[in-house]
């Protein structure tokens, strides 16, 4: 299954060239075709442009990111293709004139068909059985994951439910209450952040970075001036996603008393890499968007985006096991720990100074933050419900609406039933989140690996607690 988190990895392939061989004027493949990749909550339409030259896929929901096909292969009515930038692949056949059908495959494997022309088959959402604590147990089971556990909430009633370990290494069970990492679900936090800001009156959505992390003599690049916190919002201010890994180990994991000053360095490294395109043409999923949005409120307030964001978010909507990094204390597996992945073996990670248990302290805003499912709970339902206590209302609008013709509003992917929806990890957990205002249900699912079978497992998990959430 193609999760929401390799769909990031779609998001961020742009304008790379691939050289293929040529096709034959009458190939029966040449053309246009459109299908609809179902992954959990997310549903991503896929077009493919075949013609002479080759094969370009592009993902029409993120402002049509165009990836070329890395290798072509057809042999009569079959077709194979590959996609280096985003290492994923197709496979499949004609099965009459109008479709291909095959496989997407991007970690694990997803259906999709293929229809000629613009338009794909409408395709019904699978149906869910309602969440259970047997189902969670063996979808955790059957994705070799240590621990699972979700929860749905609708109006004042919800269910938690958890199932497994804490670390595969030990029989220590989750509890309902034990600490999860959200990752980059953190990014609709930072965003809300910023709203509580705006309302404030100490940002506006149009300030431009420029206007906030100039330094003497040091001048933000041009490519990026313009760029404004409703760009870097929405993964629009033409910024590469990461700084390049050798970069990023110059950075601490480690707690630091004030993260400022290394947060800003990582804006400023991250202002001067190349740019992907102009500011506001595409959306490329960038983690340093919200590094420099958090530095950004930093600047501006005096204040870390930690102390922000426990003052302005966690403390107003009484969420009272949040925090940073990895949950648990040093040496103990008092929460849950993290797992690295070798086929279905999975690998705990302990939390403590020196290890690598999580992202850099720098990348906070972008995806550091853990909680429980209780607190998660009210988190979600706060967007449900659009308090005009945390918010005003044209706040909570500006979060949820799409400033772009895309699908991504501010830390939110906006899915076509009007359903909010995200997902987050760090490589070592994988959660979804996902918040129904039409029918008042929220929902969330979460694990302590990030295989491509348990990120499956937790989107399903989701789409049942939904389902357990929704109203008959």
């Amino acid at each position: 299954m193609m999760t929401r988190r390799q769909m990031q990895s779609l998001m961020t392939a742009f304008g790379l060239m691939a050289g293929t061989r040529a096709l034959a004027a009458d190939n029966p493949f040449l053309g246009r075709w459109t299908g609809v990749l179902a992954a959990g909550a997310v549903r991503l339409t896929l077009r493919l442009e075949i013609d002479a030259k080759g094969v370009t896929l592009f993902s029409v929901d993120q402002g049509n990111a165009r990836i070329p096909a890395s290798r072509v292969a057809i042999e009569g009515e079959r077709i194979k293709l590959a996609f280096a930038a985003i290492k994923a692949t197709f496979e499949g056949a004609l099965t009459d004139e109008r479709h291909i059908d095959g496989t997407f495959t991007q970690g694990a494997p997803l259906p999709l068909r293929f229809t000629r022309g613009e338009v794909a088959e409408a395709t019904p959402e699978p149906a869910y059985p309602p969440l259970m604590r047997e189902l969670l147990n063996d979808k955790r089971l059957a994705a070799y994951t240590p621990g699972m556990a979700a929860a749905w909430s609708r109006g004042t009633q919800s269910e938690i439910f958890a199932a497994g370990a804490r670390s595969s290494e030990d029989e220590i069970a989750v509890q309902m209450e034990d600490q999860w990492h959200w990752g980059s679900i953190t990014k609709s936090m930072t965003a809300t952040l910023c709203a509580r800001l705006v309302d404030a009156g100490a940002i506006k959505w149009t300030t431009k970075v420029g206007e906030v992390l100039d330094e003497r003599g040091s001048p933000v690049p041009a490519a990026y001036r313009e760029a404004t916190l409703l760009h870097l919002l929405s993964h629009r201010a033409g910024l590469q996603p990461n700084l390049d890994g050798i970069n990023m180990v110059f950075y601490s994991r480690d707690p630091l008393p004030d993260p400022r000053a290394e947060r800003r360095k990582w804006a400023l490294a991250a202002l001067k890499q190349k740019p992907v395109g102009p500011v506001g043409a595409q959306n490329v999923y960038a983690n340093n968007g919200y590094i420099i949005a958090g530095a950004m409120l930093e600047q501006l307030s005096g204040k870390s985006w930690e102390t922000l964001i426990q003052t302005e978010l966690f403390t107003p909507l009484g969420l009272t096991n949040a925090g940073f990094g990895a949950p648990g204390r040093p040496g103990q597996v008092d929460q849950p720990l993290g797992h690295a992945v070798n086929g279905h073996k999975r690998k705990p990670m302990p939390v403590g100074p020196g290890l690598p248990t999580d992202n850099p302290v720098a990348l906070g805003p972008a995806g550091r933050v853990h909680m429980s499912m209780a607190d998660m709970l009210l988190y979600l339902r706060a967007h449900r419900d659009r308090p005009v206590s945390l918010l005003k209302g044209e706040s909570w609008d500006a979060l949820h609406t799409p400033h772009f013709g895309d699908n991504y509003a501010l830390g939110w992917v906006v899915r076509p039933d009007g359903a909010l929806w995200h997902n987050g990890s760090n490589t070592m957990w994988y959660g979804e989140v996902l918040v129904d205002a039409k029918t008042g249900t929220v929902a969330a699912a979460c694990a302590n690996d990030a295989a491509p079978d348990t990120m499956t497992a937790v989107g399903s998990v989701l789409m049942s607690a939904r389902a357990a959430a929704k109203p008959v």
